[in-house]
């Protein structure tokens, strides 16, 4: 440090001197070689802010392990490592890091950051690029780890637990804004609101965990992004594609998305996208579509994905038209495919549905093929009358609706409209793929055969238990008083 402030001065002094003209001018100065400032409870630096004070552009603060105070405020390239899982104390008030430059942040545990929405309180801001953000624990934040216009970052192998509120008051786990040509990795994020990016093209986003959030990922106008190997589980949206186009999502898992939203994948206003052999179960709808696409020069391509067991396979607003849906299987949904609303005449020609495997599908194969010799059709009165009233709901599954089903295929005045219309059904649901993986993994956790048989047994024992209290209550309000 002293040999460092002597070169401070000196540079000061010589130009002081030949301002003065007692100097000649001087020769372009020699960079200096990056330090290595280390940080611990016994020093040579016992606070970090410390040590970033008296950093260079280019040095790294080693910060080994212990308790330090912040918040840190970085204005110039610096690389600041924990070593031993050092903690980094927010204030409760702003930022717990906030870099105005360049910076690379990895090793580090940040707690108590403000929670204050309108200033946007985070763990680690960045405004600047590019940074490489790796590594870091962060807990007790309301906003995790946001970018803003930092092109050309990395954020990786992060944790993100969220402060204990409100959905409506938390912040974004990882939010881009504005920085594109960065890679979101093997991130774990937990009961924050989003994983959020506005205005970030070119973007890999792979292989991470975003769990109990309102929207596990959040995509706002930006466009050829690669979403890949992410599980999205008890979120009320898995992931929401808005005003984007040109991203392709393959082998993620969208689970459990119950909440008031309830859908796995929605795609708004969404062009030219690519979701393939992606595992979409549990879910309110599996995918949503709402003006997707929204030119008919630029279809978005559903293929090899799994839809298993979601109260809807596909649900879509009466508009949409021009989506390429094949080669997925829809297995054990309620409904494989619905029109939210109601459904339109020629409602199943508006998208191409083509070689998916429908478990309520009952056509042959006489020709060995391994497709139906006969379209499958989806058009069940039930189903139309729920899109319809949604207080019907109540007795989805019952034997009542069962009947009106039965009754509208001998009255052609009940027929509904077809929603689907398959002309190739695929009668094989296939092998191999992310659903395969899924299954194997459960399969393989402890005690997973016990609680697969448990849960099976209590859910048929609900299911069979509303049918009941459903058809009586259906009777009772039929039989004439």
């Amino acid at each position: 440090m002293r040999a460092r402030a002597l070169r401070r001065h000196a540079g000061r002094a010589g130009a002081i001197a030949w301002l003065c003209g007692g100097l000649p001018a001087p020769v372009e100065a020699v960079p200096q070689t990056p330090q290595r400032l280390v940080v611990s409870p016994r020093g040579p630096f016992t606070s970090v802010a410390g040590a970033i004070a008296a950093g260079e552009p280019g040095d790294t603060v080693h910060v080994e392990a212990g308790t330090y105070e912040g918040p840190l405020l970085i204005e110039r390239p610096l690389s600041i490592i924990g070593r031993g899982g050092p903690v980094i104390r927010g204030s409760g008030r702003g930022h717990i890091i906030e870099a105005l430059a360049p910076v690379h942040v990895e090793g580090l545990v940040l707690r108590g950051s403000g929670d204050r929405i309108d200033t946007e309180d985070a763990g680690i801001m960045v405004r600047a690029g590019p940074a490489r953000i790796i590594g870091n624990t962060l807990d007790d934040v309301l906003f995790g780890i946001y970018l803003k216009e930092a092109a050309g970052s990395e954020v990786r192998g992060n944790r993100v637990r969220g402060k204990p509120l409100a959905l409506s008051r938390r912040g974004d786990g990882i939010r881009l804004w504005q920085s594109p040509a960065s890679s979101v990795t093997g991130n774990r994020v937990e009961r924050t609101r989003d994983v959020v990016v506005y205005f970030s093209s070119r973007l890999a986003v792979r292989d991470n965990v975003i769990t109990d959030g309102r929207y596990g990922l959040h995509y706002m106008y930006s466009h050829d992004n690669r979403v890949s190997g992410n599980r999205f589980e008890r979120n009320d949206v898995g992931a929401f594609i808005m005003y984007s186009s040109g991203l392709v999502l393959e082998r993620n898992v969208f689970a459990d998305s119950r909440g008031a939203s309830g859908i796995g994948l929605g795609l708004k206003d969404a062009d030219d996208i690519v979701a393939r052999d992606n595992l979409l179960v549990g879910n309110g709808a599996g995918v949503h579509l709402d003006n997707s696409p929204s030119a008919a020069a630029t279809p978005n391509r559903l293929a090899g994905n799994t839809l298993l067991m979601n109260d809807v396979g596909i649900r879509m607003l009466p508009s949409v038209r021009g989506n390429e849906i094949s080669g997925n299987t829809f297995r054990g949904n309620l409904r494989p495919a619905e029109v939210a609303g109601g459904t339109a005449a020629g409602q199943a020609a508006q998208n191409l549905w083509t070689g998916n495997y429908w478990s309520s599908y009952a056509g042959f194969d006489e020709d060995g093929d391994g497709r139906g010799d006969t379209p499958f059709v989806h058009a069940r009165l039930a189903d139309e009358l729920l899109s319809r009233h949604a207080g019907l709901r109540l007795f989805e599954g019952s034997p009542a609706l069962r009947l009106l089903d039965l009754l509208a295929r001998f009255f052609p005045l009940l027929e509904p409209v077809p929603v689907v219309s398959d002309a190739s059904p695929r009668l094989d649901p296939g092998a191999g793929g992310i659903a395969d993986d899924f299954e194997a993994a459960l399969d393989s956790a402890p005690g997973a055969s016990a609680r697969g048989v448990a849960w099976a047994a209590a859910a048929w024992a609900a299911l069979f238990a509303c049918a009941c209290a459903a058809s009586a209550g259906l009777g009772r309000r039929l039989t004439p008083s």
